[in-house]
């Protein structure tokens, strides 16, 4: 036998060995955690599987839901055999599955946990036998976890390590994803030099009363380390805690470098920003907690997404939402000591010329391996508006705030730490009233809480363990003695101005008490407050005097009111306010002649000299008001100013200029029926078939429901004649018809659609009316009310003429949602024929399976918002039928 048969036949069997033992060499975890370059990961998984765990989800009310302060929920992920390559180097036999919290759900790219020992019980990776893959969904920029990781390990503070990967899964590209070191014995041996302590994950949870067994347990000695959570938490209960009490139960040390860490990256999802994306670690040698970061995609951002009703006064140098934080931060000791350990942090690792470069040497690293939809991503906006960033855009987002962080910390910290004495909230929860708590909490364990409900027992304990006597509630924005004066509890307010309470302290629309007890009619309040000092002539950021309030519509009251869950009488108000009227010696039967603040409110209101006057100084004819964002001749077109009108556009105003809500001035002069104005409006070459940002035009407007009009003009505070309005509606219809090209018909369009109505459908397509015009009620299209309400065959002759079946609603929705939220199978099958995306997304991420599998509760609430009659039952099997279908 030759040399090079015996060649043969040992390169072969040590190719078979190679292949039964599925490695070809051995990895490391340097190799797995390159800095320099970016990992090929290929997972291969039979489509069933990989259907199976990527439309796996949490459910927003079930995640946070209020059991959990007992015991962590149970994910609803599963794992699934599958192999993956690593760089070339193959594991056949892992198990995968899908993985996240909220932020981070997505069914296209979902974030992957990878088991190396699912199967193979020898899988592993000098020890770690878990990788965590991450999507990066709130990152645009993709750098947050990757620079942040590195950031907190060079200031002291163990974290993962990070890698990028680039992720296929049977063949498609996922693009870039974040490859983070999973909180496992060789991150803690690397850290600590031990691994056999107890060891928690917190995910929005914190060390407060009856929250013990919130935190999910990894490993080590449980009962040990509960006994050890316990015990912090008894401590921190206390109102004289000092740091060194903490310090027996926590490593100072480490906690002040996490700490002021997390402040100066802006972590706003952290520990100190919201409870949440933490582990804590028992030291076995030292029987201290220290505390390791996670979920690091939300860094490098100002200020919290969380604030919904952002507080000027709030410090950004420092995050105290943790409650350990929080207690530390009320000492005088713990201020300078967080000081000086961010001092130290800015002075030897915030080096922005390093840092800048290290993120254009990620972004030219990265690019090349990233997929076209993480180039771009729409982004709400606070006032439900919506903008497309490039990731471009985002990570100059970050750059600026290299720059800036440091001159702006030390601005602020300039003269010692911002004093900060917000009470940390407990972890939220969902309870029966989820939905309506997430948006709009009531206050209830704090001094606002004890305002609204009159405990005055509450009152004097919350301020004697430190609480702010005129301090606004974050989501609402009222002070204690606005909350008192609000739900009328008067012994409250009465103590809360005994103990200090500032009778003028200004709510966030700078309005006081005052103007709160005038508007409900609160007499005895008023009467109080008058007494005390408050100020009869404050105006609020609108102009208006608590006088004002005298004369605001029942319908503003109502809607007030329901948002408080207060109920009141229309008579009780009315006979309030008459007693007021008396105490401010104004006439109610004669409304006092409105002044103008400002220009916009002049062509509003009407007063045309105070326009003139502000042109001819050098007013800009089409400045924005820079509070809302309006402009002056949509203003004076909704009110039917035609001499303003004329005015401005002799002065050059943009005839077709919008508002933020994307209205021009035709669509607010067509929604009052201010047929003079529209009509001057058409003669000046105004766009006819301009769209606002709900899709409606002026037409839309001047054919809107009358109810919902209603409801705007309660809201807005603006009354009018109805006779007068569908009158001169009528005249605004004529005048449209002439000029629009879709003729009134999309209103039949729309109602034919959702009653199933085939011949006043095809009557009004012949008519020219548009298949994709958005209802500028809802913002739902034809073919989206015919799938939303089961009309089958209406969909099929909607098809049949061209409706676009991936044409989006006001939320970014299409028609397949909408068949998917109410389990019409047939429907559904029908889209999906014809080519319907079942993966497409919402505005807000959610998917069609998603909208399939929201909780009852929420759909009878947005079923209720569309005036529409659904059978439980019938729409609960059906959802079963669909999520099969779009699970295939």
């Amino acid at each position: 036998m030759s040399k090079w048969i015996l060649y043969y036949i040992a390169a072969t069997l040590c190719l078979s060995v190679a292949i039964q033992s599925g490695y070809t060499k051995e990895l490391t975890l340097d190799d797995i955690f390159p800095t320099d370059r970016v990992l090929d990961i290929q997972i291969t998984v039979s489509e069933k599987d990989w259907n199976k765990i990527r439309f796996q989800s949490r459910n927003f009310v079930e995640a946070l839901n209020e059991s959990r302060q007992f015991a962590p929920i149970d994910h609803p992920y599963t794992y699934v055999e599958a192999s993956v390559s690593i760089d070339g180097v193959v594991f056949p036999k892992v198990g995968i599955r899908k993985k996240g919290f909220i932020g981070s759900q997505n069914h296209i790219r979902p974030s992957l946990k990878i088991k190396l020992d699912h199967i193979d019980k020898k899988g592993e990776i000098e020890g770690l036998n878990n990788l965590t893959l991450n999507n990066n969904q709130q990152d645009v920029t993709q750098v947050s976890q990757f620079l942040g990781y590195v950031l907190f390990n060079a200031i002291g503070t163990s974290a993962p390590r990070c890698a990028y990967a680039q992720v296929t899964v049977n063949g498609k590209n996922l693009g870039v994803y974040s490859h983070v070191e999973t909180m496992r014995p060789p991150l803690l041996k690397r850290a600590f030099g031990n691994s056999k302590g107890p060891f928690y994950e917190g995910t929005v949870v914190d060390f407060h009363k009856e929250w013990e067994n919130s935190f999910e347990h990894k490993r080590g000695d449980d009962k040990h380390g509960r006994k050890k959570i316990i015990a912090l938490i008894d401590v921190l209960a206390k109102d004289d805690v000092t740091e060194q009490a903490i310090g027996e139960y926590v490593d100072l040390d480490s906690f002040y470098r996490f700490w002021a860490t997390e402040g100066l990256l802006g972590f706003w999802d952290g520990y100190s920003g919201n409870n949440n994306n933490f582990f804590v670690y028992l030291n076995p040698e030292t029987d201290k907690f220290h505390f390791l970061p996670w979920g690091a995609d939300s860094l490098f951002t100002k200020f919290s997404m969380l604030d919904f009703q952002r507080d000027s006064r709030k410090p950004i140098s420092v995050k105290t939402q943790g409650l350990i934080a929080h207690k530390l931060y009320q000492l005088e000791e713990g201020r300078e000591r967080y000081a000086k350990t961010m001092m130290e942090i800015l002075e030897n690792h915030w080096k922005e010329d390093v840092l800048l470069a290290e993120v254009d040497r990620i972004s030219a690293m990265i690019q090349p391996h990233m997929i076209p939809a993480q180039r771009f991503i729409h982004e709400r906006e606070r006032r439900g508006e919506g903008r497309t960033v490039s990731f471009e855009e985002k990570l100059d987002e970050t750059r600026h705030f290299i720059r800036v962080r440091k001159s702006e910390i030390l601005a602020e910290i300039a003269d010692g730490m911002p004093i900060w004495k917000k009470r940390p909230n407990p972890p939220f929860v969902m309870g029966p009233d989820g939905f309506r708590n997430r948006f709009f909490e009531l206050p209830e364990d704090n001094l606002w809480g004890a305002a609204r409900t009159g405990d005055l027992d509450g009152i004097k304990r919350y301020l004697a363990e430190g609480a702010d006597i005129n301090e606004l509630s974050e989501m609402t924005q009222l002070s204690p003695l606005s909350w008192a004066t609000l739900m009328g509890k008067k012994e409250a307010a009465e103590l809360l101005l005994q103990l200090g309470a500032d009778v003028n302290v200004r709510q966030e629309d700078g309005g006081t008490p005052l103007h709160i007890a005038v508007f409900l009619g609160r007499a005895e309040l008023a009467e109080l407050l008058i007494k005390e000092g408050a100020d009869v002539n404050a105006k609020n950021r609108g102009g208006d005097t608590p006088a004002s309030g005298l004369h605001a519509p029942w319908g503003m009251v109502r809607f007030m009111t329901g948002m408080f869950d207060l109920k009141l009488k229309q008579k009780e108000v009315e006979a309030g306010r008459e007693k007021i009227a008396k105490m401010l010696n104004v006439n109610l039967k004669t409304q006092p002649a409105r002044v103008a603040d400002n220009v916009w409110e002049a062509a509003f209101i009407g007063d045309l000299d105070m326009v003139k006057k502000a042109i001819s100084e050098g007013m800009d004819v089409n400045a924005r008001n820079p509070q809302s964002g309006d402009l002056m001749l949509p203003a004076a077109a909704l009110m039917g100013h035609t001499e303003i009108i004329t005015f401005l556009l002799e002065k050059g105003a943009d005839i077709n200029a919008r508002n933020r809500d994307g209205n021009t001035a035709l669509h607010t002069a067509a929604f009052l029926g201010r047929a003079d104005a529209v009509e001057l409006l058409l003669e000046h070459g105004t766009d006819a078939n301009a769209r606002n940002n709900s899709g409606g035009s002026a037409m839309d407007n001047a054919t809107l429901d009358w109810g919902f009009t209603e409801g705007i003009l309660e809201l807005i505070g603006i009354e009018v004649n109805e006779a007068e309005v569908k009158a001169g509606r009528a005249k605004v219809v004529r005048l449209l018809s002439q000029h629009a090209k879709n003729a009134p018909k999309s209103q039949n369009l729309w109602k034919a659609a959702k009653d199933g109505n085939l011949s006043v459908i095809k009557k009004a397509l012949e008519n020219g009316s548009d298949l994709s015009a958005l209802d500028p009620q809802f913002g739902i299209d034809p073919l989206g009310w015919a799938a939303l309400n089961g009309q089958t065959a209406a969909v099929k002759l909607l098809l049949e003429k061209g409706a676009n079946i991936h044409n989006r609603h006001r939320d970014g929705s299409t028609a397949l949602h909408g068949a998917a939220f109410l389990g019409h199978v047939e429907i559904v099958k029908l889209l999906i024929e014809k080519g319907a995306d079942t993966d497409i997304r919402k505005h807000d991420g959610m998917m069609p399976m998603d909208a399939a599998q929201v909780e009852w509760g929420m759909t009878e609430f947005v079923v209720g918002l569309l005036q529409m009659k659904v059978d439980e039952k019938k729409v609960k099997v059906g959802r079963i039928e669909v999520i099969k279908l779009l699970s295939e």
